[in-house]
């Protein structure tokens, strides 16, 4: 019985004594396999972002032949990672990890590597996006393994 209750207590303290920020989706699943993009915004009405998200439904052979996956992180409204529900939780994780501000929209990238290769807040195409993807070395040896 005394075990049970340690236990409790242990799952107790877990739950609200682990900051949030501290149980979220493990990015690290996508290491080596997938570039993120992560497009962070008020809401699904904030300009740049319907913009953006127009742009991505467009070009989605662009976008897999990248290996890219998509993180439409909002902070009223539906989070989605590619066509996936985000819990809450998770959006407000991947927020705080990437100390993108509220109230504006913010575009990062994640290299394969983990490594974030741009970040900006005002508007930005996907075409350059796709030109910082293509000029990476590892995007380099992606394009000449598949012309062989």
């Amino acid at each position: 019985m005394k075990a049970i209750t340690a236990l409790s207590l242990v799952l107790i303290a877990l739950v609200f004594c682990v900051p949030e920020d501290a149980m979220p989706m493990d990015l690290d699943q996508f290491q080596w396999k997938n570039r993120l993009l992560f497009l962070f915004a008020p809401d699904d009405e904030n300009l740049i972002f319907k913009k953006f998200q127009t742009e991505i439904k467009s070009q989605t052979a662009e976008v897999e032949d990248r290996d890219l996956v998509v993180f439409e992180v909002l902070e009223k409204g539906l989070s989605r990672m590619n066509r996936t529900q985000l819990e809450r939780q998770v959006a407000d994780s991947m927020r705080n990890r990437f100390k993108a501000p509220r109230q504006k929209f913010t575009l990062i990238l994640v290299g394969k590597d983990g490594g974030t290769k741009l970040k900006r807040h005002a508007q930005t195409s996907l075409k350059e996006v796709f030109e910082l993807i293509d000029s990476m070395p590892m995007r380099q040896k992606e394009m000449r393994q598949k012309t062989q």
